[in-house]
């Protein structure tokens, strides 16, 4: 006995137990007092004879244990098991009985008594409450483990399913085996069943290829993968989509699953674009006033050469310098309006290896315009300068974007300094806080000015889109974002160093490309061209040009019929009785437009050439106008030019490429 005792107050956590002792029989109840105490358990016990006494005493929650006798006047310790379980109480109920037979006993065990033990042998009663009251607290930690369980699972739950991003998982051969709502209706579905019936990589993806190589970017287990692909929807129309994505552990034998984000960034890169473009054309309306300018003096260049011409038609030695100096001067004004046509052209990215240096050049031209007379523009391009894969039209808005931030620092005037170089980098290096170049071969663009200079505070905030230190009205706040955009999307990294009053640098890094240099192409040089004995139908509608054109033609050997119109030149197409070897026509004219034209009259003469010529830089082209192997030449052209098409168009197993 004394073993037992010690036994349990090994065991005794030093609180003490509070029970309720429903018992009518006080002796009985004094017997049950005294062999808890022989025990050693620290415990208080209260008794009531009555079920009234006994239910208002529960409804306190001041005690830990019941302990009941099964016979009472009134009511049955079974009785009370089943009120107590009834209200919802989970407390321990201990039968201590004189007689209960095996039957009864199961009775109540099931009806939700702890346990049961008989008044002829109660050395077992503080076993007993130890054991139920363990029991007990093991119960509640379960009940509360399993509680906080599906709390957790509920959250989860409510996060995928109301997640405003698309979750899905899926194998690795692309079976989509889990999708939530917002992936249903990215896609334009009806129920995450009916997209479980999807492949991934078949059905969803554009292209194919591109999920395979986002998969083995990052081989290792639980690493996040991230990309930008274009992904179908239900009914056909592509989206743009930004993953992110990891590969989870697979069970053994299992398929390996992996879990993905995706964020459907169309809208915002449809609106990236429409910023972009509005931006260009806000640079081209800044540079509206230095192109009339130019073009002002270009014109009176040709006027008065031309007037030179007429008055000193006596002096024919005088001719050629005349003639030069207009051939100069209308290849200047080509060169400004090509560049402005590419520039203000809405297109889609497409990157290249492309040369910095090779960008700098053709913008040489169009920054003094751009930035006004009283800005020194100085150009430091780099030696065996390494190419970049990036976009060209993109490259060159970073630099006018930066160039236009500087001129506005620089109100009184100033200079901006232009520079490239090639950086190689053994390890990685901190370039400012929050730009990190990693180890490897850069192409750094460093664009410089004297201007105002930025605090601390501004250089923080300069990239966030809308962000801008001008007056209202005076700037959208998104060049410098569309800036960073462009960087971020090629690859690159930009920083700023900059202080007030002493300029800022903005450096802009692009990894170098491993793709080899192209030689450069010489340029075709303007002599005179071969000239021929072909046929040629010339179909323009400008009187003058058409004259010219005819001129110059039958000055080379060919015969030349001329049409004003499309209309003319199929009524010619009919009538003429010799054969038509060459169709030279304009894209863009009144009535029939060349792609027509040209259709109508390769059904009557299948064997006929075409050469396509046209002002315009973005009409016409896109209806097929280079079908059937036809030539394209962009206006203004020299007759010298035209004279070298006519004869590729001629040349035997001509392919006729087409020239932009």
């Amino acid at each position: 006995m004394t073993r037992i005792k010690k036994k349990l107050q090994a065991e005794s956590t030093g609180q003490t137990i509070r029970i309720l002792l429903l018992e009518d029989n006080p002796s009985d109840a004094e017997l049950c007092r005294r062999k808890l105490e022989s025990s050693g358990l620290e415990f208080s016990i209260k008794s009531v004879g009555t079920s009234d006494q006994f239910k208002l005493e529960i409804g306190t929650g001041a005690y830990e244990i019941v302990l009941g006798d099964y016979r009472l006047p009134s009511w049955t310790g079974l009785e009370a098991v089943r009120w107590l379980r009834g209200s919802g109480s989970l407390i321990p109920f201990i039968l201590v009985t004189g007689t209960l037979g095996d039957e009864l006993a199961v009775e109540c065990i099931k009806e939700g008594a702890t346990d049961y033990i008989l008044k002829d042998k109660l050395d077992r009663l503080p076993f007993a409450i130890h054991r139920a009251l363990d029991e007990q607290s093991v119960r509640l930690s379960r009940d509360q483990a399993e509680r906080e369980l599906d709390q957790s699972l509920r959250q989860h739950a409510s996060i995928v399913q109301g997640a405003p991003y698309g979750i899905y998982r899926a194998t690795t051969d692309g079976q989509i085996v889990m999708a939530n709502p917002a992936l249903v209706a990215m896609l334009g579905y009806e129920s995450e069943s009916e997209i479980c019936q999807l492949n991934i990589t078949s059905d969803v993806y554009a292209d194919a290829r591109m999920r395979q190589k986002i998969l083995s970017a990052t081989p290792d287990a639980n690493a996040f993968q991230y990309g930008e692909v274009t992904w179908r929807c239900k009914d056909g129309r592509p989206i743009i989509v930004r993953l992110a994505g990891r590969r989870l552990e697979a069970e053994a034998g299992a398929p390996a699953i992996h879990e993905v984000f995706a964020q459907d960034i169309t809208e915002q890169r449809v609106l990236e674009q429409q910023f972009q473009q509005a931006q260009k054309m806000e640079a081209i309306g800044r540079l509206a006033g230095g192109v009339a300018h130019d073009f002002n003096n270009l014109l009176m260049i040709i006027r008065g050469c031309a007037e030179l011409l007429e008055h000193h038609k006596s002096h024919p030695e005088k001719f050629s310098r005349y003639l030069k100096q207009i051939n100069d001067a209308t290849s200047i004004a080509a060169s400004v309006v090509q560049q402005l046509l590419m520039f203000s052209r809405k297109q889609v990215p497409e990157r290249s290896a492309l040369d910095f240096n090779s960008a700098l050049r053709d913008l040489r031209k169009m920054l003094p315009r751009l930035l006004g007379e009283d800005i020194q523009i100085i150009f430091n391009p780099g030696q065996a300068l390494e190419r970049v894969t990036a976009d060209r039209a993109q490259i060159e808005q970073i630099i006018l974007n930066l160039a236009v931030n500087a001129r506005d620092a620089m109100p009184n005037g100033g200079k901006l300094t232009i520079e490239t170089a090639n950086i190689h980098l053994e390890a990685p290096r901190i370039e400012q806080r929050g730009v990190e170049l990693p180890p490897g071969r850069y192409v750094v663009l460093a664009i410089s000015d004297t201007g105002s200079g930025m605090d601390a505070e501004i250089q923080a905030h300069i990239f966030e889109p809308f962000f801008t230190t001008k007056e209202r009205g005076k700037g959208t706040g998104l060049g410098l974002a569309t800036v960073y955009g462009i960087v971020k999307e090629s690859g690159g990294f930009v920083s700023v160093e900059s202080a007030l009053g002493e300029g800022s640098t903005f450096r802009i890094y692009f990894p170098s490309s491993e793709a080899s240099q192209e030689a450069a192409q010489p340029t075709a040089a303007a002599v005179s061209a071969p000239g021929g004995s072909e046929t040629i139908l010339l179909v323009e509608d400008e009187a003058a040009l058409r004259e010219i054109t005819c001129e110059y033609l039958q000055s080379r050997g060919y015969q030349v019929l001329m049409a004003n119109s499309g209309m003319q030149a199929l009524e010619i197409c009919r009538v003429h009785d010799e054969p038509i070897d060459i169709l030279l026509t304009d894209i863009i004219m009144p009535g029939i437009r060349g792609p027509e034209l040209v259709k109508a009259a390769l059904d009557m003469r299948p064997k006929l050439r075409v050469i396509y010529v046209s002002g315009y830089a973005d009409r016409g082209i896109e209806d097929g106008a280079l079908e059937r192997n036809a030539v394209f030449l962009r206006k203004p052209y020299s007759l010298a030019e035209l004279g070298h098409k006519i004869r590729a168009a001629t040349a035997p197993g001509n392919g006729a490429s087409a020239e932009s």
